[in-house]
């Protein structure tokens, strides 16, 4: 048996090969970015044959970087981004590029979706408020305005399946966490919901087969291992989806644990022993410990709101890193530190990439409100990283109305490398948070899978309780919770007001 664990996260913009010890720490790793393409305003598709061929060099370059005998892995286990549509003909081959699960192209599928069944009732049936992110919706999109390459598809699969079948599975296999994603799932049975299925004329053959996740489903052979550096027969086992990978690589797999994940998107997720449709617009998804469910908020733009601002506002900082300077968020969070709880009163509200969880409103704008000649960079940088936060809040009041409760909330993502950043969150929900040893969850949450598929853990709990660490928490400022609970108020008053006429006039000038 071997000492090492592989774990590949094959996510929306990149895919990352991270090499962990059973142990939890961090050996190594290889990141690499494939993009998506935007044909036309509203669409973003993907090059299959391009994310497998850059995760293969990831791979490549994280075992050589490792210093490790490949021999030595025991195991490859899976994370991948979610709902992405690819349609493949019968001989398995892709044959049109992928659809993101940004993309929203499918208004119109929507409409005609609502003609059969209310959003309420789709809603309780599915898991998923009804919208243009599931697979159904891009299927009938398909259907309609591609007829001929819909009659060539043989079955509609997602990113997990195409990762996991280049890697030597024999089939199309979707782990049950990624199932929901579909559009015609029963999230509660944990099943295929045959009204659904019935209502818009599908079959289960007509997608990836069911799995769960940490299943050994082949082995590395002679060809991967020349793509990939991976010794021949290294066991290759399923995987999850990205956030439910997070979930899990950072520890939350009882009752009552949440997480939030501020990456290119932002998620707040908490894990919970009941199926929960029906309740503030949460994605409701299977959690990767079966008998148990995810509560999970979504915001399009959370960290890429940050990245956004420094591609466009912060001139001096891009400037000065780029000629060897300090790395420019470093700059603008110390920038940030100045200002105030609060930003003297300014508020931005995140909706870049318009509103998810919980309004779901496609109309939503960004915007900066209270501005006055008090404010400067400080304040405005600052309220740059509290209106994410503002948002993230919004989901977990959801959580709380219905009755649920939190006794650990975790923090992920790239912004857990900004302590203010993350002491801002603590004040925003007015609670602690914990950061945990190793940053990259996603990833080592797919370590712990393959781990387990290879038996090197009985279980994943062992795989948790073995890999997965706390290192330190960080205590809410109340002076600061009384500020920002003030604010929030502000915040859900201003979207209110703006989602009333001012959103949907400025959508429409957009469009």
């Amino acid at each position: 048996m071997g000492k090492y664990l592989a774990g590949i996260d094959a996510g929306t913009t990149g895919a990352r090969c991270a090499i962990f010890d059973v142990e939890g720490n961090h050996i190594a790793s290889a990141y690499r970015e494939y993009g998506a393409v935007y044909p036309k305003a509203g669409w973003v598709e993907q090059d299959s044959k391009k994310i497998i061929d850059v995760t293969f060099e990831t791979c490549r370059e994280a075992i050589s970087g490792s210093g490790i005998n490949a021999s030595e892995i025991s195991s490859v286990g899976f994370s991948a981004q979610r709902s992405v549509t690819i349609a493949v003909d019968e001989k398995g081959k892709v044959i049109r590029p992928m659809i993101s699960w940004q993309d929203a192209r499918t208004a119109a599928q929507v409409e005609f979706m609502k003609k059969h069944i209310s959003p309420e009732e789709f809603y309780e049936n599915s898991g998923v408020p009804m919208g243009t992110t599931w697979l159904i919706t891009k299927i009938l999109w398909m259907k309609e305005n591609e007829p001929e390459l819909f009659a060539r598809t043989s079955k509609f699969i997602q990113h997990h399946d195409l990762i996991l079948n280049a890697f030597g599975a024999s089939e199309f296999y979707t782990d049950i966490s990624d199932m929901a994603f579909y559009g015609v799932w029963d999230v509660r049975k944990v099943e295929w919901n045959q009204k659904l299925l019935k209502m818009f004329g599908m079959s289960p053959s007509m997608f990836g087969k069911p799995l769960r996740s940490g299943i050994k489903v082949a082995e590395i052979s002679k060809s991967v291992s020349e793509k990939t550096g991976f010794a021949a027969g290294t066991p290759v086992c399923s995987g999850a989806g990205d956030q439910n990978c997070s979930v899990l690589g950072m520890g939350a797999i009882k009752p009552r644990i949440a997480t939030v994940t501020l990456g290119t998107a932002g998620l707040a997720i908490l894990s919970t022993d009941r199926p929960l449709p029906g309740f503030g617009g949460m994605m409701i998804t299977n959690h990767i410990m079966p008998g148990m469910w995810e509560a999970e908020g979504l915001s399009n733009a959370a960290a890429c709101s940050f990245r956004w601002y420094r591609d466009n506002f912060a001139c001096l900082e891009t400037e000065a890193e780029k000629n060897g300077g300090v790395n420019a968020y470093e700059k603008l969070t110390e920038l940030a530190a100045t200002a105030p709880a609060g930003s003297r009163g300014l508020l931005f509200m995140p909706y870049l990439a318009t509103a998810c969880t919980p309004h779901w409103n496609p109309d939503a704008r960004a915007a900066l409100i209270g501005m006055s000649l008090a404010h400067g960079r400080p304040e405005i940088t600052r309220s740059i990283l509290e209106g994410i936060t503002f948002e993230i809040r919004d989901m977990m009041e959801a959580w709380f109305s219905k009755g649920l409760e939190v006794d650990f909330l975790r923090l992920g993502g790239g912004a857990t490398k900004s302590q203010l950043w993350c002491q801002i969150q603590a004040d925003i929900y007015g609670r602690p948070v914990q950061l945990l040893k190793v940053g990259e969850s996603t990833a080592l949450g797919a370590a712990i899978l393959g781990g387990t598929g290879a038996g090197v853990f009985k279980d994943i709990a062992e795989g948790v309780s073995s890999m997965v660490h706390v290192s330190c928490e960080v205590e809410p400022d109340m002076k600061n919770n009384a500020v920002y609970s003030e604010m929030y108020q502000a915040y859900s008053a201003t979207y209110r007001s703006l989602a009333e006429k001012t959103f949907p006039r400025l959508a429409a000038m957009q469009r």
